[in-house]
C-alpha cells in the first residue's frame, strides 16, 4: 500500500513541477535556516555543562542593597568568606577561586609568548571537569612557584616534545615573577566559559596581595562544588547568615549561589536580585525567529495544496467510487507531503553543510552537524514531523472531503470556510515577516546609536598597551620618545578601561551621607596627569591633577557622583576614601564609564599612575599606519625586551557588543528569508489564481477592460490581506521589540516610521511578486483564454 502512495505522489508531483518547485524551495530554504539555528541554539545551551559535576558546581553573587530598596548583583566576593563558607558549611565540599583573565608575556629562556590566564588554587581543576595530562596539579595549592599550563601552550613552547620537556621547566610571567611547570591540563573544550593557557597558584597571589584578606575586600570571584545530596536553597541560606554575620554596618550586603552552567545564560538580574535575562535572550528570539520561518514555509504548503485541491477533484471521485475511503484518501496526501518534506530536508541538509563554514564565521563559532549527538537526531526529528503535520494534516482534510458525484464531474468546490483560512494563513503569513522586518529595522538602528553614540570620551585613534612592570620603569622614556613621532598626539596612563571601570568601591564617605548610600559603589580610574586631555574629558569645574606631583591629599570626582553627594560648589570640599579625608579639586562631565546596559556610574579619578595598568597612544588622525611603525620602532629601541602588543579601543568598545552585532546581522537574514519563502508561497497563489479566473480575464478583455484593471483585479485581494498583515502585526512588533530596548539603559525611541517602512516593503514586494503574473495575464490573448474551459 505504502509503495503504491509513493509511486502515486511522486507523479503527482512530477505532474505538477511548479507546485512542487515552491513548496520544496520554500521548506528548504526554512529547514536550512532551522538546522543552522538548531546547531546555535544547542551550543548555547550546551555552555559548562559538560562539567561531570554540573549538578554540584555552584557560582556565588553578591547582593548590595542601595536606596529605596533596590538590590544591585555583584560577582566580586571576598576570600575569607569563600574560605569560611568551606569551614562552616558542611555540605561544601571545596571552595573554587575564580579570577578575570588577563593576558600577559610569557618567557622561555630567550623567547617571549602572549597568552591569556589568572591563578588559581588546585580544588579549580579537581572540581571542573579540566583534565590533567601531565605532572602534579595540587602543586598548585603545595608551591607559590607552581604553574600549570594548556596542552596548546606547551606546545607553542616546545613543539612535538612538550611532553618530554614541560613538567619542571622554568617559566618567567613578566608582571608576575619566576615559575616552575608542575601540570599540564588539556586544552579547555570550546563550550567551556573560561578559556585560558595557564594558570599559577592563588597561593602567590594571596602572599603579593595581603589585602585580599580583609573580609571587606570582593577582588576575587568564587565558586563551590556542593556534596551530591546538598539541598541548593539551603545552602544559598546558610551562606547567606554567614556572610553577613561577618559583614560591619547597618545595611547588610548578602549573597546567594546560582548554578554555575546557568550563569552563561542568564547573567542579569532585577531589583530583587532575580534573574531578568543575558545571553538567554538572544537564544530565545532567534529561536522564535526560526519557528516563524517554519511556519511561514507551511503557511506556503496550505496554500498552494488547498489552492490546487480543485485540480484533482476527478482523481478523488474516481478513487471514492471503487471504494477509497478517507482514511485512504488522507493517507496517500499525506504521503505526498512527507514526500515534499524528506526531499526539502535532502536540500536543507546541503544547504546547511555549504552554509556551516560562513555561519562559523560569522558566529565565531565551531557548529558541525554531529550525528553522534542524540539531541541532533532528536530535534531532526521533532521538526521533520511537525513540519509534515503542519504542511499536511489539512489539505489532506480538504482533498479527501470532496463528494464522489461532483468530483467525478470536475466540481470539487472548495468551502468558504477553506477560502477564509487561507486568506487568514496569508494574513499570518505576512504578519510574521513583518514582525521580523521590524525587528531587524529596530536592532540595526539600536546597534547604529550605539556605535555612535557620542559617549562623552574618546575611543578613536586611540591605542592601549598591557602596563607591565619594566613598561612602568621605562615610561617617560618611552613617552618622551614616542612624543617626538608627528604621528603620535599624545601618551598617558590609566586603567582599567575608561570605558569600562570595573573596578569600584564603596569606601567614599561625605557629610550627610545617609543610612541607604552605605553601599553604593563608586568606579575607580587611576590616571596620569594628562588623562582628559587624551581622552578628550572636559573638566566641568576646577581642575584635573598637576604634571609631576603625586597628589594623594586632592580627588576628582564626575558629575554623577556630585549628584548623589548632593554637594553644591564642590569645588575646595572635603570628603573621604577608604577613611582618608580628600579635597575635591575638580569635577569632570559625565561620560559613559560602563556598558550602555548600564547608567552612568559615580566616579572617582585618582592620581597614581604607577597602578593604571595600561599605557594609551593618541594617534594623529589620518596617520595611522606611519603611527603603528613609530610605535613599534620606539618599542624595540627603548624596550627591546618586551614585545609589543596593542589594541584599538574602538575596536575593543565594538567587540564589546559582539552579541548585538551578530543579532542585528541574523535579524537582517532572518527578514530576508522571511520575504523570500513569503513572496514563494504569493506568486505561486497569484499564477494559480489567474488560471482559474482565465475565463473570466478573456471575457473582461473582450468587454474593453483595460490591462491596469485586470492588474487590479488579480493584485487587489492580496494586497488588502498585506494590509491587514501590516496593521494586525505593528502593535504586536512594537511591544515584543520596546521591551527587548528596555534591557539597555540608553536606548533609540522606535519611530512611526520604521512602520511604514515595513508596510510600504510588504506592499511592494507583493506588487513586485503579483505584478509579474499579473501582466502575463492581462496581456495573454483573450481568443486562448476563452478556449481554455
Amino acid at each position: 500500500m505504502f509503495k503504491n502512495y509513493l509511486k502515486i505522489a511522486w507523479r503527482n508531483l512530477i505532474r505538477n513541477k511548479g507546485y512542487f518547485s515552491i513548496n520544496v524551495l520554500g521548506l528548504a530554504i526554512a529547514l536550512t535556516v532551522s538546522f543552522l539555528m538548531l546547531l546555535w541554539v544547542q551550543d548555547e545551551y550546551s555552555k559548562d555543562k559538560f562539567h561531570a559535576k554540573d549538578d554540584q558546581l555552584y557560582r556565588v553573587k553578591r547582593t548590595i542593597p542601595l536606596e529605596e530598596g533596590v538590590l544591585d548583583v555583584y560577582a566580586g566576593i571576598s576570600y575569607p568568606f569563600l574560605r569560611a563558607a568551606k569551614e562552616q558549611v558542611p555540605e561544601i565540599e571545596k571552595f573554587i577561586t575564580l579570577a578575570r583573565s588577563f593576558e600577559d608575556n610569557l618567557r622561555l629562556e630567550n623567547i617571549d609568548f602572549r597568552a591569556s590566564g589568572t591563578f588559581a588554587n588546585a580544588d579549580f581543576f579537581s572540581s571542573f571537569s579540566y583534565p590533567i595530562l601531565l605532572g602534579d596539579i595540587t602543586q598548585l595549592d603545595e608551591k607559590l612557584e607552581a604553574l600549570a599550563i594548556s596542552e596548546s601552550l606547551a606546545k607553542r613552547f616546545w613543539g612535538s616534545e612538550w611532553s618530554k620537556k614541560a613538567i619542571g621547566s622554568n617559566v618567567t610571567i613578566l608582571d608576575n615573577g619566576d615559575f616552575t611547570v608542575e601540570a599540564v591540563y588539556k586544552d579547555f573544550p570550546k563550550s567551556s566559559s573560561i578559556q585560558n593557557d595557564f594558570y599559577y597558584s592563588f597561593e602567590k597571589y594571596l602572599k603579593d596581595n595581603e589585602w585580599m584578606l580583609e573580609w571587606s575586600n570582593n577582588g576575587i570571584q568564587g565558586a563551590f562544588l556542593l556534596r551530591p545530596d546538598a539541598d541548593p536553597q539551603e545552602v544559598s541560606s546558610k551562606l547567606n547568615k554567614l556572610f553577613q554575620d561577618n559583614i560591619k554596618g547597618e545595611l547588610k550586603e548578602g549573597c546567594f549561589i546560582q548554578k554555575f552552567s546557568d550563569d552563561y545564560l542568564y547573567n542579569q538580574f532585577d531589583e530583587k536580585a532575580q534573574v531578568s535575562g543575558g545571553r538567554i535572550r538572544y537564544v530565545r528570539i532567534f529561536t522564535i525567529a526560526a519557528i516563524f520561518l517554519l511556519i511561514i514555509s507551511c503557511i506556503n504548503f496550505v496554500n498552494l495544496s488547498t489552492a490546487h485541491a480543485t485540480k484533482r477533484a476527478g482523481e478523488i471521485g474516481v478513487r471514492k467510487v471503487i471504494g477509497a475511503k478517507r482514511d485512504n484518501l488522507m493517507g496517500q496526501f499525506l504521503t505526498e507531503t512527507t514526500l515534499i518534506t524528506g526531499i526539502s530536508f535532502l536540500i536543507a541538509y546541503i544547504f546547511t553543510q555549504l552554509l556551516l563554514p560562513s555561519v562559523n564565521s560569522l558566529a565565531e563559532k565551531q557548529l558541525a552537524l554531529n550525528f553522534t549527538e542524540p539531541l541532533i537526531w532528536l530535534g531532526i526529528f521533532v521538526v521533520f514531523v511537525c513540519t509534515t503535520l503542519l504542511s499536511g494534516v489539512y489539505p489532506a482534510l480538504v482533498i479527501s472531503s470532496f463528494r464522489p458525484i461532483a468530483a467525478l464531474k470536475g466540481q470539487g468546490q472548495e468551502q468558504k470556510n477553506t477560502i477564509s483560512l487561507r486568506k487568514s494563513l496569508v494574513v499570518l503569513q505576512f504578519g510574521l515577516t513583518c514582525l521580523l522586518i521590524v525587528a531587524a529595522l529596530t536592532v540595526r538602528l539600536q546597534i547604529e546609536y550605539i556605535n555612535q553614540k557620542d559617549l562623552g570620551i574618546a575611543k578613536e585613534q586611540l591605542v592601549s598597551i598591557h602596563q607591565d612592570k619594566v613598561l612602568t620603569d621605562k615610561y617617560e622614556v618611552l613617552r618622551n620618545e614616542l612624543l617626538a613621532s608627528n604621528a603620535i598626539e599624545d601618551v598617558t596612563l590609566a586603567g582599567p578601561s575608561p570605558l569600562n571601570m570595573v573596578a569600584s568601591s564603596s569606601g567614599v564617605s561625605w557629610p550627610g551621607k545617609t543610612l541607604e548610600q552605605g553601599n553604593i559603589e563608586f568606579s575607580l580610574l587611576w590616571t596620569a596627569h594628562n588623562f582628559i586631555d587624551v581622552f578628550d574629558v572636559p573638566l566641568k569645574e576646577g581642575s584635573y591633577y598637576r604634571e609631576g606631583s603625586t597628589d594623594t591629599l586632592n580627588i576628582v570626582l564626575n558629575e554623577k557622583a556630585v549628584e548623589i553627594m548632593g554637594i553644591k560648589d564642590p569645588i575646595g570640599k572635603s570628603i573621604q576614601l577608604w577613611r582618608k579625608p580628600r579635597q575635591i579639586i575638580g569635577v569632570l562631565k559625565d561620560f559613559h564609564n560602563r556598558s550602555l546596559y548600564e547608567p552612568i556610574q559615580p566616579a572617582v579619578f585618582l592620581l597614581d599612575p604607577n597602578n593604571a595598568g595600561m599605557m594609551f597612544v593618541k594617534l594623529e588622525a589620518g596617520k595611522t599606519k606611519e603611527a603603528l611603525a613609530s610605535l613599534q620602532t620606539v618599542f624595540t629601541k627603548t624596550l627591546p625586551d618586551l614585545p609589543l602588543h596593542y589594541n584599538f579601543v574602538d575596536e575593543q568598545y565594538a567587540a564589546a557588543y559582539k552579541s548585538e552585532n551578530l543579532t542585528g546581522t541574523l535579524a537582517y537574514y532572518f527578514a530576508i528569508i522571511s520575504i523570500l519563502i513569503s513572496c514563494l508561497g504569493l506568486f505561486g497563489l497569484a499564477t494559480f489564481m489567474a488560471k482559474q479566473r482565465t475565463k473570466e480575464i478573456g471575457i473582461r478583455k473582450v468587454l474593453g477592460a483595460s490591462v491596469g484593471s485586470i492588474i487590479a483585479l488579480i493584485s487587489k485581494d492580496l494586497m488588502k490581506l498585506i494590509v491587514l498583515a501590516v496593521l494586525i502585526a505593528s502593535p504586536i512588533a512594537y511591544y515584543f521589540m520596546n521591551t527587548w530596548l528596555q534591557g539597555f539603559a540608553y536606548k533609540i525611541q522606535i519611530h512611526w516610521s520604521v512602520f511604514v517602512v515595513t508596510g510600504g516593503f510588504a506592499i511592494l514586494i507583493t506588487l513586485l511578486t503579483v505584478g509579474w503574473q499579473s501582466i502575463k495575464s492581462a496581456n495573454a490573448d483573450p481568443v486562448k483564454s476563452l478556449r481554455t474551459e
